[in-house]
């Protein structure tokens, strides 16, 4: 048995876990789950930001268009855009910076609750000036 659905059913929207961190409101997301594996479309203006984090999540990230600054782990920044795959091992710290427009999916297992409007408890975790 399958499901079938149409990408527009599902609304464009603010990170959750994102508001009132600076420039959030450029990002928007696109987001639609199974119970194992969710895939979220990006849409990001020049400027946007996502702090070091990490989550249980192993993430795949590929770019359609622009270009985005991406740090994993201790590895020095790196600059993907179109074409590029990004792939972030489950709880590795890592962070985007876009540095132009860009468009992007994004893969995940297991699901990412935390991007559910009313889930409660936090899954991705900032890093602070303690850590």
């Amino acid at each position: 048995m399958g499901y079938y659905y149409r990408w527009e059913d599902f609304s464009e929207r603010e990170i959750s876990y994102l508001k009132g961190l600076p420039e959030s409101s450029k990002l928007r997301v696109r987001i639609m789950s199974g119970e194992k594996i969710m895939i979220t479309q990006v849409n990001a203006k020049k400027g946007a930001y996502v702090p070091r984090h990490h989550h249980e999540a192993e993430q795949i990230f590929l770019v359609f268009k622009g270009q985005i600054r991406v740090t994993t782990g201790k590895e020095s920044p790196r600059v993907i855009g179109p074409g590029d795959i990004w792939v972030v091992p489950s709880n590795c710290v890592h962070s985007v910076d876009y540095i132009e427009d860009t468009e992007a999916l994004e893969v995940v297992s297991p699901i990412r609750l935390d991007n559910f409007v009313g889930y409660t408890i936090s899954h991705t975790f900032f890093e602070t000036k303690d850590s």
